[in-house]
């Protein structure tokens, strides 16, 4: 094919230079490092930040309308539930009660931030199919469900484990996967009589309502009754959409969310820069050769073709390391932070694309020189 054309010639120059070829694929590895721990660290805010949603088992979450995130403290009255109940076409509508309090090291004595979800006993529509595994003992005053996957601050932690929350004594009486983030070193569940007698919150005070809609009823269309019903206040919403929002919120206003984002920017820049560096410096070295080319008749299209070439190559020589180390150090951060960093293709493509989109607005920059020089000039 003709656009491959210049391949071989790209290749051969790429090589010419065993030490040169060395450095320009370490280089395009380093500011391919550098992006996949950016968007590494800013996947890993928003999935820690939105691991709540995957686990509602219901149609619509109720919530005031200024809670624009899960953990943030805007509560509401219990009696907006009752309304809910009574509109046309809901089942049931429970409370879920949240908040965060201090989890005590049963081994050192230290204590850290966990968050607490109160769930209903009789219909849990969080986590439903852990809360059923161990309803009975969740049963108990100051039985709770502890997060496998919390940060080891919170000490070495097995079911029947006691310890101090807050200022109550509870027991770990199951295990469940829910992970930390940026502000809680992990979470718990418990039923809504142990939340209230750990954290204090009165029962008529409520922080979200699960609502599911009656079998065969039209989500929209209950939604659009339930607001109806309920005060101007009230925020009804799809747990996607409340995905959706979590993922929005820690992107647009959380400093880490944001930080990141330009973290990525800037090791993309970085990478720009690098591989123009590197590009410019291939061209001039062998401007004659280039002249000759264009002595020859060679078209500026052929000619531009060997150095986008040069970036393509640049870019899949310095992908290749980068993605594997990439992949070494998020394990190596998640085993640290407890921060899941998936790895997924989708994610694999977008460093492979802005890998290539930074090589090829290199090779664009450095191919001016080619094109305004004169062969004449170099002969």
């Amino acid at each position: 094919m003709r656009l491959f054309r210049p391949l071989p010639i790209a290749w051969r120059m790429l090589i010419d230079k065993p030490s040169r070829f060395l450095l320009s694929g370490l280089a395009v590895a380093f500011s391919v490092v550098i992006m996949f721990m950016e968007l590494g660290f800013f996947n890993g805010s928003n999935d820690s930040a939105a691991n709540l949603p995957p686990h509602f088992a219901c149609d619509l979450i109720l919530s005031h309308r200024e809670k624009n995130h899960l953990k943030t403290g805007e509560e509401f009255p219990f009696a907006w539930l009752m309304l809910a109940r009574d509109a046309p076409g809901v089942a049931t509508a429970v409370p879920l009660y949240s908040g965060a309090d201090y989890w005590w090291n049963p081994q050192d004595g230290s204590r850290n931030r966990v968050y607490i979800l109160g769930v209903d006993l009789d219909d849990p529509m969080f986590a439903p199919e852990v809360i059923a595994a161990r309803r009975p003992a969740l049963r108990l005053p100051g039985a709770v469900i502890y997060d496998r996957l919390s940060r080891r601050e919170l000490g070495a932690i097995t079911i029947g484990t006691t310890t101090t929350l807050g200022d109550a004594s509870v027991t770990v009486v199951g295990l469940c996967e829910l992970g930390p983030n940026f502000a809680y070193e992990g979470h718990l569940l418990t039923s809504a009589d142990s939340f209230h007698l750990i954290t204090g919150q009165p029962k008529d005070i409520v922080d979200l309502g699960l609502i599911r809609v009656r079998p065969g009823a039209d989500v929209e269309t209950v939604r659009a009754n339930l607001l109806r019903h309920l005060p101007p206040e009230a925020l009804l919403l799809t747990p996607a959409e409340i995905n959706q929002r979590e993922v929005a919120y820690t992107t647009q206003h959380s400093p880490a969310g944001i930080v990141f984002g330009l973290g990525l920017i800037v090791g993309f820049v970085i990478g720009v820069i690098i591989c123009y560096q590197i590009l410019f410096n291939e061209v001039n070295d062998n401007l004659p050769q280039f002249a000759t080319l264009k002595a020859m008749g060679h078209s500026s299209r052929f000619i531009s073709g060997i150095v986008f070439h040069e970036a393509m190559l640049m870019a899949v020589i310095g992908f290749i390391p980068g993605a594997l180390l990439g992949q070494a150090i998020y394990a190596l951060l998640e085993s640290s932070t407890q921060i899941r960093m998936f790895l997924t293709p989708g994610r694999l493509l977008l460093i492979f694309a802005l890998t290539s989109g930074m090589c090829l607005i290199a090779g664009r920059l450095a191919i001016r020189k080619v094109h305004t020089t004169d062969p004449a000039d170099l002969f």
